[in-house]
């Protein structure tokens, strides 16, 4: 795990969108290469990631499926279901 992201194992991910991005702020000096990619695509497509997969979405940040879940591991997040809920719950906010 990248210590400036998550600082620990069993620290908590982010539960809002706006924690995922002060999360990803913190650790953008340690975000390097693909991991930043992915990160700047999720910040500025947030609705996109709701609903598509980690592959779409490594396509789209160009990366490989693998370093997309390398910084969904990295944020605390288990799965990447568990991390695309925060973007589902990010919508639902910004509808009502």
């Amino acid at each position: 795990m990248n210590p400036s992201i998550s600082a620990a194992p069993s620290a908590v991910p982010p539960r809002t969108f706006i924690e995922l991005r002060e999360s990803c702020r913190i650790g953008a000096r340690q975000l390097k290469g693909g991991r930043l990619e992915v990160a700047k695509f999720v910040l500025a497509h947030p609705y996109d990631v709701a609903f598509a997969s980690a592959r779409e979405v490594a396509e789209r940040s160009g990366v490989s499926t693998t370093t997309v879940m390398r910084l969904v591991g990295d944020l605390g997040f288990e799965t990447y279901a568990s991390f695309q809920q925060l973007f589902r719950a990010e919508l639902l906010r910004g509808r009502q």
